[in-house]
């Protein structure tokens, strides 16, 4: 955290309720929540606990201004992109919470957010391994994939969750992860043609890399712009645009190296598979995504309850009112289910929102999109691009009007 020469002589003229909302302010901002909730929930502890406060959020970065007795006293702080944190979020705000209900001392504040921000990640290597293939397993079966598109899938999803597990320190820092795990991911799922014969490519190279893309950034980006966050959804956005660049770059050389490998004829015919995968898929999915999420164990359950949804409320909205309308309904039943869940258990709507929208964002649009502008194809990229775009607007109304119908809860 980088501080103003005023606020290095100052600072000892702040009260501890101000240092409170620094490090309050600090959590949130680590725990992956978007800037107008960063600001809300800032706002109403600072009223709560009678402080002359202001914030201005960015993704990578927040600057504070607090009141003191010599002046507004200024903190920068400085923070790299952080991968979502269930966990994390569900306690920090339980505590965020606590404080403006006045449930809690703002004297333990301080000490609960310490605790909560230096406690170990909850899922070791393995786990995060075998997310990645569970997870990728199951988004073959909902791309309606056969039995080799599942094999292949899950080879994929294997491939790139030790590749996540070898690189865990630098995927924050850098683009060089999802440069890697794409070419990774394409070389697997271009290259099994050679073992397994033909089967539809784009289905496994979807599954595998749909975990990679960035569709939380891209719904976080939009839903900041229409709430008004301009400098923060534009540059969220930005960061999208980058590691898309990434994906489509790692993505079209390990597809080139594929085909440096010699024709085969040991072919596998690929069966279809039975419509009761389907519910496999879902517990395969809910709990990757309660490990690559970092969420506790109990949280499992919402979390299937929210992937369940998504799939089936997306399947027969879509079929219903088509690829634009249905994604809004989808959103809109999954925003009333979460709202009414997190108001009963008292808890972040987060935990199934952000379940439920790894399944509702246009990840197969996506990978298709990369794959267009890296076959040279600019004018079906950008059009796919687009078509992912409007998804992201449909989805983020659906939370909107859920919000409306059912009162998103707030701290306090």
């Amino acid at each position: 955290m980088s501080e103003s020469p005023t606020s290095r002589a100052d600072r000892s003229s702040l009260p501890d309720s101000s240092l409170l909302l620094v490090a309050l302010a600090r959590a949130l901002h680590q725990v992956g929540q978007p800037a107008h909730r960063i600001e809300q929930t800032l706002g109403l502890a600072a009223q709560r606990l009678g402080v002359d406060f202001q914030v201005f959020c960015l993704p990578t970065g927040l600057i504070l201004s607090l009141g003191g007795e010599n002046g507004p006293i200024t903190f920068a702080i400085r923070e790299n992109l952080n991968p979502v944190d269930l966990e994390r979020l569900v306690r920090i705000t339980a505590v965020a919470d606590e404080l403006i209900r006045g449930a809690l001392a703002p004297e333990r504040v301080k000490p609960r957010i310490d605790e909560i921000m230096a406690a170990p990640a909850r899922w070791a290597a393995p786990a995060l391994v075998l997310a990645y293939v569970l997870s990728a397993a199951a988004f073959s079966v909902f791309f309606g994939g056969g039995t080799n598109e599942l094999i292949v899938a899950s080879c994929v999803g294997l491939v790139v969750g030790l590749v996540a597990a070898a690189m865990r320190r630098v995927r924050v820092a850098s683009r060089l992860f999802e440069l890697t795990a794409a070419f990774a991911a394409a070389f697997v799922a271009e290259s099994a043609d050679w073992l397994l014969g033909p089967f539809e490519d784009w289905v496994p190279l979807a599954a595998g890399l749909i975990i990679l893309l960035p569709g939380m950034s891209l719904f976080d980006a939009v839903d900041e712009l229409a709430n008004g966050h301009l400098s923060s959804g534009g540059s969220r956005l930005a960061g999208v645009a980058v590691a898309f660049l990434a994906l489509a770059f790692g993505g079209s050389l390990g597809a080139r190296v594929a085909e440096l490998l010699p024709e085969t004829r040991n072919y596998l015919q690929s069966v279809p598979l039975a419509d009761w995968t389907m519910v496999s898929a879902l517990i395969c999915v809910a709990i990757g995504s309660t490990i690559r999420f970092r969420a506790r164990p109990r949280d499992a359950v919402p979390i299937l309850l929210a992937s369940t949804v998504a799939v089936f409320g997306a399947k027969i909205a879509t079929a219903a009112v088509g690829p634009h309308a249905g994604p809004f309904l989808a959103a809109l039943v999954l925003g009333i289910t979460a709202n009414v869940h997190a108001r009963i258990r008292r808890q972040a709507p987060e935990v199934m929102v952000t379940a439920g929208l790894a399944l509702l964002v246009p990840g197969s649009i996506g990978v298709r999109s990369l794959a267009s502008l890296a076959a040279r194809d600019a004018l079906q990229g950008i059009n796919a691009s687009f078509e992912m775009f409007l998804v992201a607007i449909a989805l983020v109304a659906g939370l909107l009007f859920s919000n409306s119908l059912v009162r998103e809860r707030v701290p306090g």
